[in-house]
């Protein structure tokens, strides 16, 4: 393989890895004010994060992301998708078996994935109840 013939590829993998990031950022729903969010990374080393946007006590937008595996991003978006729609507290009771089951079972060595998406989502709550609580008693 020569110089030239190196080159090009190089340049042809870097178009279409350029092309990938920018397809995935543009179909990825963004929020830009969350009324609560959080962002945690588990022992694994994956980030999660997910953002939450409340109306009348009830979940009606969500955003999440991750920096790990395709597991851990299919445990965040089922822990987003379960969270839509629903009241605060239908979600507080929300676990990683119920992100299990939303993602149709996961194998042994990827339960921490449930459990990291469980814990980013009950801390995303906890920050809005923080935020709602000096609204409450001022």
């Amino acid at each position: 393989m020569s110089l030239s013939s190196f080159f090009v590829l190089f340049c042809v993998l870097l178009f279409f890895t350029a092309v990938w990031w920018g397809l995935s950022y543009l179909f990825t729903p963004h929020m830009d004010s969350a009324d609560g969010s959080a962002r945690v990374t588990g022992n694994c080393g994956d980030t999660m994060e997910i953002g939450i946007k409340v109306e009348q006590g009830r979940v009606v937008k969500t955003h999440c992301s991750t920096d790990g595996c395709s597991m851990s991003k299919q445990c965040i978006e089922a822990a987003a998708r379960l969270a839509c729609d629903k009241k605060i507290e239908d979600i507080r009771a929300l676990n990683m078996s119920h992100v299990v089951d939303e993602v149709g079972g996961i194998p042994d060595s990827h339960l921490h994935c449930a459990q990291l998406a469980e814990i980013t989502l009950q801390k995303a709550l906890d920050d809005y109840s923080n935020s709602q609580r000096p609204a409450e008693q001022g």
